[in-house]
């Protein structure tokens, strides 16, 4: 199984004065497992939950995975606005 196939859901994230914690649960092959964001900076807790969904992906692939699916969940955007629809405003 491929990392992108899992299921991301339940996703919380809080922030607290700047400290955000978050957590969600992954489902796939009919097992599911909570999980906290601050866990996908540990190597041993990616090693654990490659071999818990069987997944063929890298460690560091996996985690940079899951945080593009927690940002995509997220709907997180950038404020910075540039291009075509970019206006440039002075308050003088």
């Amino acid at each position: 199984m491929r990392t992108h196939q899992l299921l991301l859901s339940a996703l919380d994230i809080t922030e607290d004065g700047y400290s955000f914690k978050g957590q969600f649960i992954l489902s796939g092959g009919g097992r599911s497992m909570h999980v906290d964001i601050e866990d996908l900076e540990n190597q041993s807790f990616l090693t654990g939950l490659k071999n818990y969904f069987g997944l063929e992906d890298e460690p560091s692939d996996i985690r940079n995975i899951l945080m593009d699916m927690v940002v995509e969940k997220a709907h997180i955007s950038s404020k910075i606005v540039e291009g075509k629809n970019y206006e440039e405003t002075c308050n003088n």
